[in-house]
């Protein structure tokens, strides 16, 4: 119970903090999500994934989440093709959206809060291979293609190998090896603690009521593809391969995660419907809460 207050309390404050404290600039959430994609995600990845044991059967997990993405975003080249001068950015969004899950800043604090460290361990892993990859090798091609514009592959890989959780990633596993000194093992755990109660601000801080207006339909339907299809397919996926139930458990969470914030930052980076974009994630990230919750529940007990 005290970590769905954490969740629901960190969200309504950084709701509270844009519209009552008029000295914060409009962008301050920026400064969260540089701290948390700087220093809190990378050392809770490093602290975490250097200890998690490491099996085969999460290269499962990672392919389900490639799915995920690459069935919207193959939908939305094929369609779009047809007008592109009309339907681009409206499908660009939508891929993205439900595509791309939360799966840092929310499915972290939510992991954590339904399976405590082992499940965010795991969840770390496939979150990294998972969907940080297919976010710079899958989702940015994506919005650059649909944008107009061209990327190179060097600029691809220079995004993914420079994105800071990665790099976490990288480090992790070539000391796995070596046991961690106390006195840096509580420096990670202090400062991986901080991803929680930031990431929650930042994405409340974003929330935006009036982006719903004239987008239910859409939002509707993006949202049934994100928070229920998605995580259908991947639990039949890992069905048919025998996953354990908790991996299997973490991998459906993971695939039912709310819209991904930075889907939203991708859109407008790239001339994309950056508002229904807004609506998607301002709907999808405390309705994710509950789905996720159910989804866990009736994957069953480990």
């Amino acid at each position: 119970m005290s970590s769905v207050a954490l969740l629901v309390g960190c969200f309504v404050l950084g709701a509270i903090a844009r519209r009552s404290v008029p000295s914060l600039p409009a962008d301050s959430h920026r400064v969260l999500n540089t701290w948390v994609l700087y220093v809190s995600m990378p050392a809770l990845v490093i602290r975490v994934i250097h200890a998690v044991p490491l099996k085969a059967e999460l290269f499962w997990a990672v392919v389900g989440l490639w799915v995920v993405f690459a069935i919207p975003a193959l939908v939305a080249v094929r369609w779009a093709s047809r007008d592109p001068a009309s339907r681009n950015a409206f499908a660009g969004a939508m891929a993205l959206c439900m595509g791309l899950g939360n799966t840092a800043f929310v499915g972290y604090p939510l992991l954590t809060m339904l399976g405590g460290p082992q499940a965010l361990g795991i969840g770390a892993v496939v979150d990294q291979i998972g969907t940080f990859v297919m976010l710079s090798v899958g989702a940015v091609p994506l919005a650059t293609h649909l944008s107009g514009q061209r990327v190179s592959l060097r600029a691809v890989l220079r995004r993914l190998v420079t994105f800071p959780p990665m790099m976490a990633l990288v480090m992790a596993l070539g000391t796995r090896g070596f046991e961690f000194h106390s006195g840096l093992d509580e420096v990670l755990e202090r400062l991986a603690a901080m991803l929680t109660p930031l990431a929650l601000a930042s994405v409340g801080w974003q929330f935006e009521p009036s982006t719903l207006r004239g987008q239910g339909r859409w939002v509707a339907m993006g949202l049934t593809w994100k928070l229920a299809l998605a995580p259908v397919l991947v639990l039949a996926l890992l069905r048919l391969t025998n996953s354990s139930v908790e991996v299997t458990r973490v991998a459906v969470a993971q695939a039912g995660m709310a819209p991904m914030v930075t889907a939203g930052v991708l859109a407008t980076e790239f001339n994309l419907d950056a508002r229904l974009a807004a609506a998607l994630i301002a709907v999808g990230t405390p309705l994710s809460v509950l789905t996720v919750s159910l989804w866990w529940w009736l994957v069953g007990p480990s």
